[in-house]
């Protein structure tokens, strides 16, 4: 009866264990569409043994397994893609600001798809051609006058246009470093959290590390960002080489 008995204990962790593993990818399935949520695995390991005879020279260690249990639960995320994702994404962030602000310009320079700056700078270069085969002409002379005042006032209007795209980016670099700022206060209250949670190394912090990770993704798209995690599951943050997440404090970008 012992050894059916044994049987049956171990039947039962393991009816138990798949069980929590479904719990785990309902889970998943549950949170497909939720921004953030990172892919949960389930790692099974052996209970203890327990040692009936131990191993002499002539036979092996006689012994009972306890049956099996959930070691872990996982996050399916991977360190190393994440610094390639986060690397790549940068660069792409900055690229397509060089991009906006190149076709910005290229439209002020062609006064909003209007008749082109260049065609006001060839008209003056025309007239004064024509002007010093003849200085004398009073044609030339009024023609040099209109054609210079023309480029004159173009010109004041790219300058208005560049100077009100000059305030935009202004703006933007404003809003820019307040929301950095924010993600940095965030990740370091969710570093203290996750510490809290996994202090006692029974329970892994995933929503708050699902967060977290989301975060370090956004941020990523603004600036260059080197992350390292410490074993009580602080992640220090670096930014552009410069210490932006330490383990006191979040070093906040200032504006002047």
């Amino acid at each position: 009866m012992a050894n059916g008995f044994g049987s049956f204990y171990v039947g039962q962790s393991g009816l138990t264990s798949a069980q929590n593993a479904i719990n785990v990818t309902a889970n998943n399935l549950a949170n497909v569409n939720t921004t953030g949520y990172v892919r949960e695995q389930v790692r099974f390991s052996d209970k203890n043994y327990i040692v009936r005879d131990p191993a002499t020279i002539n036979t092996n260690v006689q012994q009972n397994g306890l049956g099996v249990s959930i070691s872990d639960v996982a996050h399916a995320r991977d360190i190393f893609i994440d610094k390639s994702y986060r690397q790549e994404v940068g660069r792409q962030g900055f690229y397509d600001t060089m991009h906006q602000s190149v076709c910005y310009v290229e439209d002020i320079l062609q006064e909003m798809n209007g008749q082109e700056f260049k065609g006001a700078i060839s008209d003056m270069w025309v007239a004064f051609q024509e002007f010093a085969k003849d200085p004398g002409n009073s044609t030339n002379q009024n023609l040099v006058l209109q054609k210079a005042e023309l480029f004159l006032s173009r010109s004041g209007a790219v300058y208005k246009d560049l100077q009100s795209y000059q305030s935009n980016i202004n703006l933007q670099i404003k809003d820019t470093v307040n929301r950095i700022n924010e993600i940095g206060k965030e990740i370091y209250k969710l570093n203290l959290t996750i510490q809290k949670i996994e202090a006692g190394g029974v329970e892994t912090a995933m929503a708050d590390r699902d967060a977290r990770d989301l975060l370090l993704d956004e941020l990523a798209q603004y600036v260059k960002i080197d992350v390292e995690e410490d074993r009580t599951g602080f992640a220090y943050v670096k930014m552009e080489g410069v210490n932006f997440i330490e383990l006191n404090r979040c070093n906040e970008i200032g504006l002047r």
